[in-house]
């Protein structure tokens, strides 16, 4: 049978995501069928793969695909790029196929992507469709902000008429008409980058007409290495650039009327990210941006600059007049400050950026568009008196509110219905310095435009009475000679949390959100459930009926598979009952979990319960708040659970998911959980609380009593960070998981919901140990703990840590110095701070600490960073001791001495030899001399880093062989009595191998500047099932890292990464295993073996660093590919070591000649001097 559907894939060196790509396609529910004119469609699809030169296992897992599956075809050719892959697919391709269609070997296509599009095209004829698309990562899945305004489908359009289309310039996202396609000869643009927007603009306004469709056909993978890589790798920004000019000059010869429009969108869309990247990239990279986009700026309509906003006018004029360093300056106020600009003049007024200097006039001038008004809502929450009372801010962005005159504030709320009718709500101006802190920029002061607004729920009854309708709430501010009103909003989707309150007569209050705008709903309902029960095989709903209606039945629908069952409604003057069939509900299969791995799946089965009125309409059901979930078995593993949601409305749905219906901060700072769980189906739980960024986690036992849970959390100390940790129960029956540890995600536990009327109590506050926590919830009833800074009020935010850096410190630097030691933490600043004690000095001992994650050391104080002590401590202290780098705004006083212990010999190029590398931050080498003139000393850990440091760090200072202190440990005299204090307290039992598995980060998975996603390389589970018995594995990641132990369990796997001192691991570890960390430099000293697990070496040494030695025939054991290798390689450790005691002995003599367990003396005394 012929397809009707060609899917082509390019595929290169994807072996760890090609597997699911193809079983996307082959799960496809198209199957060829399709009605257009009458006609039922001829086959299903095809899928042509195209290796192009793949030298992992990609080539195999291919194979097997086209072995197993005819439809599936395995074409492989020399590498010569994805464009000329697909141009090859397409050749493949049956060219009698009615559509075609390209998927990206890392991406997954939803299961009835192609099903619905193709069903569009068979009823509209259009050339082409297009839709939605999901950014995926190891995070799940977000909304790809290129097709944010895709919100309702679109049929029989075309780019001409609907500009949105403009930014739809990927090609895998579409499905073509073959012939449409074969008509215009379109093919990829082979050896270059950025492929698709030279073939997919051009058929957007060659195609008749296009459908476009607002459900998403489309899991986009977003790997962190690739973005990075992109941003300033000049073959990327040439060829998007000159992809952008390709597209524009046909638009010169088939639409020139559109030509002027697409040149802005590029200006406004397509370049940005490079020149977003310009502060990072290298000179050829600067070079390469400035002068093509230069040359696209002469081509372009010279009106294009003036119709951006202001901030790309001045910096599009800053291309155009070649000013690169004053580009660069504005780029990095930017990237620290968002759109803040200064406002010059009261009536004409223009943005002027601190670094820039003067620009045009008219292309500095700005409107009201450009200064947009703020207003958010912080909290809402009924009084005693049954009014309605809402905190927030509001200001005009750019201009500051620090008087009363600047945010004079009035409340409005406007009829929805009613055009003209309008309520003004009594409100005040309070302090609000959240809003300057949230405000993320350094130029304005925010403080004055807090409000607190109180709603009287009588004010919304229209003749005297309460009539159903929305009302939208607005604040007005008067202010700097204007006058400004903008809706009231959430700070972001996830915080747009309803607030419900019963007016009696079957009426309600719902403050509710729209499009994150607050709306008040005054809500009217037939009935209102209040009681559940089982009777028998049946689940009795029971509730008040306030009004005439007299519904007839309950209508559930399956949300997935819109399966309805109609149960009658027992009516006995103002009550209600239904019998709902519990084996009707069990007969319906569970929703399967159709999107990626990554996703995180559906927790139950749910439906939707309307009321079937007498002439067949359907009204919603609502719930009383505090209706109890109550807990009826079903099948095993769910049961059926009916409460009320955040607005009120009755939720029925078969679930294990937990919730949480009492809630309570304890005096001594532990916060109880407790809740309502299926009892049949859980075990043994725990209550996990995980962080929203950083993905890391704090679990604690949760006791079970029956159906009951309860938990206790001591988040104070340090023990939460700040962020957002939200909150989920976790089984425990497949053996306790180590402190940081994950299972695999279909065992990441289930989100902890919150019962309504608990919620309807939050936020609740309470600072324990000097820091803030608030419990609250998000998306409607998630139940989450938010951590607060530590830092006073008075140093938190961007503008005040600007004061704090122009102000305090500076005036602090004009005091006497202190005779104290500021210590920045590391290993060798405590060695140095320890052998300093042990002499007695008489010296106070400052130190850094860090979100209280730090461990400050007896005998020294704490100073948080970025505090005001902080500050003053930089200023004022006579010696500072780093491992690392000092604050570029840090400038050494005359009498001041910094001694830079660095933190570790080099393996992996640093500093100035990554210049011009893909992962090389420009702007951070351009600032290394003035960071390197800070110290007074480099301590050079052996005669090999001597050199490579200087360069690297471009220091040409003093620089004292003194061997690292760090490492003093590995030879003090006590040592074996340290290690036996540190065997004990990690718990581990005697006998037991201790393995020490130290990873280093990697460039390419950067997550935000300076952070790093840990790779989870090495698979716990099957090392345990190994090694298990008589090994542990103490797992160190790199500090620059965040991220689970994913399958890791104890005792087995012991989370150590918050060990304060690296040295004592090193100490009690039998074996090393590391990649490229310089640990192995330190660990030499213990003459114990060292296993690499390189299993990315090449790519590590070729693509994202290198090395300062031939790793491979220096390393002093084994380099390993492979968990199984690693294994195999500690089962048999005496052999390997053996085999490698050549190279360890030549190694330790190279790169161990300077440790002597003295360094710390020779830097303290060169520190004192």
């Amino acid at each position: 049978m012929q397809p009707r559907l060609s899917v082509v894939v390019p595929i290169y060196n994807v072996e760890e995501f090609l597997a699911e790509c193809l079983e996307s396609i082959a799960g496809q529910t198209f199957d060829g069928g399709g009605r257009r004119a009458g006609r039922a469609g001829p086959g299903g699809l095809e899928c042509v793969l195209v290796d192009d030169g793949s030298t992992d296992a990609s080539p195999r897992i291919a194979r097997e695909f086209a072995a197993k599956d005819p439809r599936f075809v395995y074409v492989r050719q020399r590498n010569a790029g994805l464009s000329a892959a697909r141009n090859t697919g397409v050749r493949k391709a049956s060219p009698t196929a009615e559509f075609l269609t390209f998927v990206d070997s890392d991406d997954v296509v939803p299961h009835d992507a192609y099903q619905r599009m193709i069903a569009s095209l068979d009823a509209t004829g259009s050339d082409f469709a297009s839709g939605n698309v999901w950014r995926l990562n190891e995070r799940g899945r977000s909304q790809a902000w290129q097709y944010k305004w895709l919100t309702a489908p679109r049929t029989r359009t075309h780019i001409a008429r609907d500009l949105d289309l403009l930014s739809d310039r990927v090609a895998w996202n579409k499905v073509f008409r073959r012939s449409f396609w074969d008509r215009h000869k379109f093919a990829f643009p082979e050896g270059k980058l950025y492929e698709d927007t030279p073939v997919m603009i051009p058929a957007h306004f060659l195609a008749g007409s296009v459908d476009v469709l607002s459900d998403h056909v489309y899991y986009w993978r977003v790997r962190e290495g690739s973005i990075t890589r992109r941003r300033t790798d000049v073959k990327g920004v040439r060829d998007r650039i000159a992809a952008c000019a390709h597209v524009s000059a046909f638009l010169a010869e088939h639409a020139p009327e559109m030509k002027k429009t697409y040149d802005i969108s590029c200006l406004r869309d397509d370049f940005v990210y490079f020149l977003e990247g310009l502060p990072m990239g290298g000179p050829e990279y600067r070079a390469a941006f400035m002068t093509d986009t230069a040359a696209f700026l002469r081509r372009a309509d010279p009106a294009v600059v003036a119709e951006l906003p202001v901030d790309l006018r001045v910096k599009w004029q800053l291309v155009r007049e070649a000013r690169t360093a004053e580009l660069i300056e504005l780029l990095s106020f930017e990237r620290a400050n968002g759109t803040a600009f200064q406002v010059r003049g009261a009536v004409r007024r223009s943005a002027s950026y601190p670094g820039v200097g003067k620009v045009p006039d008219k292309l500095a001038r700005i409107g009201r568009r450009e200064l947009p008004m703020v207003a958010r809502v912080n909290e809402a929450r009924w009084d005693a008196e049954g009014k309605l009372r809402i905190s927030g801010y509001a200001y005009v962005r750019n201009l500051s509110a620090t008087r009363p005159g600047h945010s004079v504030k009035t409340g409005l709320l406007k009829s929805a219905h009613s055009k003209g009718q309008f309520r003004r709500v009594p409100t005040k101006t309070v302090a609000a310095p959240k809003a300057t802190e949230q405000s993320g920029q350094r130029l304005h002061c925010y403080d004055l435009s807090g409000f607190e607004m109180t709603v009287d729920p009588e004010q919304l009854k229209t003749g005297g009475r309460w009539r159903p309708g929305n009302w939208l709430l607005g604040v007005v501010v008067a202010g700097h000679g204007t006058v400004r009103r903008a809706a009231v909003r959430a700070a972001d989707g996830a915080s747009a949390q309803s607030v419900v309150r019963e007016l009696g007569d079957g009426l309600r209050l719902t403050l509710g959100f729209s499009k994150s705008r607050l709306v008040l709903r005054v809500q009217e309902y037939a009935a209102r459930v209040d009681a559940h029960r089982r009777d028998g095989d049946d689940v009795v709903l029971s509730g008040h009926l306030p009004g005439r209606l007299r519904p007839a039945a309950l209508r559930l629908t399956h949300k997935h598979t819109g399966t309805e069952f109609d149960y009658p409604v027992s009516l006995a003057d103002d009550r209600f009952e239904v019998r709902v069939r519990l084996a009707d509900l069990e007969g319906v299969a569970p929703t399967p979990h159709l999107a990626p791995k990554e996703v995180e799946p559906p927790h139950g089965d749910r439906w939707q319960a309307n009321l079937v009125l007498p002439d067949g309409k359907l009204k919603s059901l609502a719930a009383a708040l505090g209706l109890p979930p109550g807990r009826y078995a079903s099948r095993p593993g769910r049961e059926l659970c009916a409460t009320a949601n955040d607005q009120g409305q009755l939720v029925v749905e078969l679930t294990r998911q937990p919730i949480a219906d009492r809630v309570v901060w304890g005096a001594d700072g532990t916060l109880t959980v407790e809740g309502d769980v299926a009892s049949a189906s859980w075990g043994e739980a725990e209550l996990v609380l995980r962080h929203s960024g950083r993905d890391e986690e704090l679990t604690t036992p949760a006791q079970r009593r029956g159906e009951r849970f309860t938990a206790v959390v001591a988040p104070g100390g340090g023990a939460l960070r700040e962020g957002r940790w939200y909150a989920f129960l976790r089984e425990r029956t497949a053996g306790p998981r180590a402190a940081g540890a994950s299972a695999p995600r279909a065992a990441d536990g289930m989100p902890v919901r919150i019962l309504a009327s608990v919620s309807a109590g939050f936020p609740l506050h309470r600072t324990v140990r000097g820091r803030e926590f608030t419990v609250d919830r998000r998306f409607g009833d998630r139940l989450l703990i938010e951590s607060g800074s530590v830092l006073s009020r008075s140093d938190r935010g961007a503008y005040r840590q600007h004061r704090l850096r122009t102000g305090h410190y500076p005036a602090r630097r004009t005091q006497p110095l202190t005779d104290a030691v500021l210590y920045f933490d590391g290993d060798s600043p405590r060695a140095v701070h320890e052998e300093l004690v042990r002499r007695g000095a008489g010296v106070e001992h400052l130190w850094v600490t860090d979100d209280q994650q730090t461990r400050v050391p007896a005998g020294a104080r704490g100073v948080e960073r970025y505090s005001a002590a902080w500050y003053e401590a930089l200023a004022r202290c006579r010696r500072v001791v780093t491992a690392g780098h000092l604050p570029e705004f840090f400038e050494r006083r005359a009498g001041q001495t910094v001694v830079q212990t660095w933190h570790g010999a080099p393996l992996k190029r640093i500093g100035t030899d990554l210049t011009g590398t893909l992962y090389a931050d420009h702007g951070h080498l351009d600032a290394l001399p003035a960071l390197a003139r800070q110290w007074d000393v480099l301590v050079s850990p052996n005669r090999f880093s001597t050199p490579h440091l200087g360069r690297a760090l471009a220091y040409d200072g003093e620089v004292l062989e003194a061997g690292s202190p760090r490492n003093d440990m590995l030879f003090a005299e006590d040592r074996g009595k340290v290690a036996e204090r540190v065997r004990r307290e990690l718990g581990i039992e005697p006998g037991k191998r201790i393995v020490l598995y130290a990873p280093t980060y990697r460039d390419h998975l950067a997550y935000s500047p300076g952070r790093f996603r840990y790779e989870a390389a090495l698979d716990f589970g099957s090392a345990e099932s190994v090694l298990g018995d008589d090994h542990v594995l103490l797992v160190r990641k790199h500090p620059l890292t965040a991220g689970r132990l994913t399958g890791a369990r104890t005792p087995f796997v012991r989370d150590v990464s918050g060990h304060p001192r690296t040295a004592e691991l090193l100490l009690i570890a039998d074996v090393l295993v590391t990649d490229y960390s310089s640990l192995m430099f330190d660990f030499a000293h213990t003459g114990r073996p060292m296993l690499f697990h390189a299993y990315d070496l090449e790519h590590y040494r070729d693509t994202v660093r290198g090395f300062y030695l031939d790793f491979e025939t220096r390393a002093p054991g084994p380099l390993l590919a492979s968990t199984g290798e690693v294994v195999e390689a500690l089962r048999d450790l005496d052999a390997i070591a053996a085999r490698h005691a050549d190279a360890y002995a030549a190694f330790r003599e190279a790169y161990c000649d300077l440790d002597d367990g003295k360094a710390s003396a020779r830097v303290a005394e060169r520190l004192m001097r």
